[in-house]
């Protein structure tokens, strides 16, 4: 392929979706392939959410080597476990469940009660045991990575913040209901990023306690494009035409299950956002492109914003669905119970099942995703690089 751009910054963004991050290591494979043993650091911006922030903090501490970094994730990602995430024997479910029920009814909560459905404290052990981030110092001091920011929700204030690790030069920012704040990313600023609403407890940052990072973004791609960067590789973990609704043996369409409703509500946290922050994009280019160049010289605080969407080719949760018999007792009963299995109520099974043979699926259908688009993303990461309509190509086909 051509030289990657070297003039421009080129992020890449890895929204949340719990286990389906795995579908993002395998686009992630698919374009270290792609290009190849590149001399220069692929991407020195890096943002991610919920369990795209986990993956986007291993790409960083790798900086120096994209490749290295990828066959990382690789490994994690082909071994994970569900115990290694969340607590996940009948008895721990069963427990911390109806803890959860009672707080809930007698509306007695704090950090030690029970304010979630799971325990996700194996979580913090996996990635302390995996994940060393204090080489992330080295790598920006080297120009190897630019930034990377984490996004989490406060529920102090509702405010999206974006805590990023970068070039001293980078200045935080304010807009309404969001922020950028310098910080030296750990291991909470990860956990905090993950911690699904009523899925999974908040974390404690300072003074104020934080929930997954996609609950209150409104404006997803805005936090690579203060962290400088002018092209973004956006790796989606679902399909932004939806999915098919479900229906009975009549035809009829069935009344939704808990698992359904909580499936969309969560859907509309990882996807809806950042479909209408890529729409808006969208509509500022084509604004922008009939602005004459000498014009657009004059104000270069408003660039056009090239995008390349990389979303899965299949409905994640129906992929889903033959592995749920898979998942450890006390969670398979708990989502049987919800109606997990049922129409669009797999995709809360999807957001759950961190079993290694779903994963797997999901790493190599986003290994032959990316590569079914290797000449998009060869001509979008070469140095002149190609401004692409529409941004969902993959949806109007």
């Amino acid at each position: 392929m051509q030289d990657l751009a070297s003039d421009q910054e080129i992020a890449i963004l890895l929204p949340g979706g719990g286990a389906r991050a795995a579908y993002q290591v395998g686009v992630l494979r698919g374009i270290a392939e792609i290009v190849g043993r590149a001399r220069a650091p692929l991407f020195r911006i890096i943002c991610g959410t919920s369990a795209g922030a986990i993956n986007a903090a291993t790409l960083a501490v790798h900086a120096d080597s994209f490749r290295r970094g990828v066959a990382r994730l690789l490994r994690w990602w082909r071994a994970m476990e569900v115990s290694q995430v969340y607590r996940a024997d009948l008895a721990s479910v069963s427990t911390h469940g109806m803890r959860w029920f009672a707080s809930v009814l007698v509306g007695v909560g704090g950090p030690k009660r029970a304010a979630s459905m799971l325990d996700n404290t194996p979580l913090r052990g996996l990635l302390e045991r995996h994940l060393d981030l204090s080489s992330l110092d080295g790598q920006i001091s080297s120009g190897r990575l630019r930034a990377l920011g984490v996004n989490a929700t406060s529920y102090t204030t509702g405010h999206a913040v974006t805590f990023y690790q970068g070039d001293p030069a980078i200045a935080p920012w304010r807009r309404t209901r969001r922020r950028g704040e310098p910080a030296a990313i750990a291991i909470d600023h990860l956990l905090a990023s993950t911690a699904i609403p009523f899925v999974f407890p908040a974390t404690q940052l300072g003074l104020d306690y934080f929930a997954d990072g996609s609950v209150r973004q409104i404006t997803p791609l805005s936090p690579a494009l203060h962290l400088g960067a002018r092209r973004i590789v956006v790796i989606a973990v679902g399909q932004f035409n939806g999915q098919r609704p479900p229906t009975g043996p009549d035809g009829a369409t069935r009344y939704p299950s808990f698992a359904q409703v909580a499936g969309h509500a969560l859907s509309s946290i990882f996807l809806d956002n950042l479909g209408a922050d890529l729409e808006r994009l969208q509509r500022l280019n084509h604004v922008l492109n009939l602005v004459p160049p000498e014009q657009q010289t004059l104000h270069p605080e408003v660039a056009h914003i090239d995008a390349l969407v990389l979303s899965p080719s299949r409905d994640l949760g129906a992929l889903a669905v033959p592995y749920a018999p898979l998942l450890p007792t006390g969670v398979r009963y708990l989502l049987h119970g919800l109606g997990s299995t049922e129409g669009t109520g797999a995709s809360l099974l999807s957001y759950l099942l961190f079993d290694r043979r779903y994963t797997r699926a999901l790493l190599e259908l986003g290994f032959r995703d990316a590569l079914a688009r290797r000449d998009e993303i060869e001509a979008f990461l070469s140095a002149d690089g190609v401004r692409y309509q529409p941004l969902f190509p993959s949806e109007f086909a």
